[in-house]
């Protein structure tokens, strides 16, 4: 179980990531409310979600949030959309894995505290293998660079790449205060379509350079 944090409310998740198009990712308990749904991002999967209140960007949010992510050394290259909370509670992945999905109700990169969230398939019966294929190849002292809404560059380094159980994210990778971390979550681990799907979850961690 992982908590996490929204406007003031504590929303309790679970992980599971199975294969894009056939089931949920990180599920949350409580369901998402009219304001939090994003009806023009599609996905089966899921992440931070629940009640959100004040959903309204601020200008300086609009201008902070991420819009493309590189890895270099995996040879990733993607465009980053916002997303919020589907209908059924859960995070609105856009369907396209070349697209990967930044959590607005979570904080903008630059924001100097919590955990800037981003999300994506890693791959989808309809458009094949995504980019965050080559997430299992970072490495430790990668460079990750993420582009804001303003042209601004911010700039991480890799210190953590592990894998977790289905269902055992930890609440840390979640946290809305502390230190600012950029977490960058995908599916891994053997695909069993019997089991639910894929059995882990790929994290990324990295601390701004």
């Amino acid at each position: 179980m992982a908590a996490l944090a929204v406007a003031g409310l504590v929303v309790s998740l679970t992980s599971s990531w199975p294969r894009p198009d056939t089931g949920s990712q990180i599920r949350s308990v409580e369901p998402g409310s009219a304001a939090a749904r994003d009806p023009e991002v599609q996905g089966t999967g899921g992440a931070p979600g629940g009640r959100v209140a004040g959903t309204s960007p601020s200008a300086p949010r609009e201008r902070a949030r991420a819009v493309r992510v590189q890895v270099v050394s995996a040879d990733i290259d993607s465009v980053v959309r916002p997303v919020g909370v589907s209908p059924d509670g859960q995070m609105a992945l856009p369907p396209d894995p070349e697209v990967l999905g930044w959590y607005r109700f979570g904080p903008a990169p630059g924001a100097g505290t919590g955990s800037v969230v981003l999300a994506g398939h890693l791959d989808s019966k309809r458009f094949g293998l995504g980019p965050l294929v080559g997430l299992r190849d970072v490495e430790t002292r990668d460079v990750v660079r993420v582009t804001r809404a303003d042209g601004s560059l911010r700039r991480y380094t890799v210190l953590d790449v592990r894998r977790y159980d289905r269902q055992a994210l930890p609440e840390k990778l979640f946290a809305r205060t502390g230190p600012e971390r950029l977490r960058i979550i995908t599916c891994g681990g053997d695909y069993l379509p019997d089991e639910g799907g894929y059995q882990q979850n790929l994290v990324v961690t990295a601390v701004p350079s």
